[in-house]
């Protein structure tokens, strides 16, 4: 992967405007903006590349994140959700070490289209969260978190449905999603699909969205529920287009 280091100025500078932009979308939406630059990496240098490059950048962007909204996260659900998503997370990120590029695609594809019936639905039912139901969901959103990049599409009305607000949303997706992209990077360094430059990539990704995710959460303090909502399903119609270039 020695050409990252060749790579022109212009290609760099796109891909530092699209870190920065991408973190300030993912600081007022709690998610979408690890999954919109890991489908503009993917165009650069490839989707399974661009995974676990994401999986590194997005431990400083969530670090961050969770500091920002620390004071809003509702830790009990974190918890929940972590001791029954790991185990699967970690049998997901090893799965995906295995995978081709335009099967990961299809993934990514098939994965974006489910989340708007999800939600939809969700949305229409007033879906209320039980325990139960969230522990079932912690286990799928693992198996998924191990394959794709933005997870957080599947978990999120099941989040919502314990009726928390979109700050403590955002607040406690942030600890779940850094604690998550942590033991990826652990276990994507394990296989040959982790190499020096892309973690270097990773890591200057990741301090870029520091800075842009203290814009996102003024933003995010400023819009309404609807907004927000909207906002998430015009990017997720945008990245669907993009995954679906890659899978074919």
């Amino acid at each position: 992967m020695e050409f990252f280091f060749e790579l022109p100025i212009w290609i760099w500078f796109i891909i530092v405007i699209a870190a920065f932009f991408s973190a300030v979308l993912h600081g007022a939406t709690g998610m979408l903006g690890g999954i919109l630059m890991t489908a503009i990496l993917s165009q650069i240098i490839g989707i399974k590349q661009a995974v676990p490059v994401m999986t590194c950048a997005l431990v400083f962007s969530h670090a961050s994140r969770t500091f920002l909204y620390w004071k809003n996260t509702d830790r009990k659900i974190v918890a929940r959700i972590l001791l029954f998503g790991f185990p699967t997370l970690i049998l997901g990120a090893y799965i995906f070490s295995y995978l081709d590029p335009k099967f990961i695609a299809l993934v990514f594809v098939i994965f974006l289209i489910l989340s708007f019936p999800v939600k939809y639905w969700a949305r229409r039912n007033n879906i209320k969260t039980s325990i139960k139901v969230l522990s079932g969901a912690s286990m799928v959103w693992g198996l998924l978190a191990g394959n794709v990049v933005g997870p957080g599409f599947f978990l999120a009305p099941f989040l919502l449905g314990t009726g928390m607000s979109r700050l403590t949303f955002v607040g406690t997706m942030a600890t779940i999603t850094l604690l998550m992209n942590i033991v990826k990077l652990v276990v994507f360094s394990s296989t040959e699909i982790m190499s020096y430059p892309l973690f270097t990539l990773g890591i200057v990704i990741g301090l870029i969205s520091i800075p842009a995710n203290w814009l996102g959460k003024s933003i995010l303090n400023k819009i309404t529920d609807t907004r927000h909502l909207l906002v998430i399903d015009i990017f997720t119609v945008l990245i669907i287009v993009n995954f679906i270039y890659l899978a074919i």
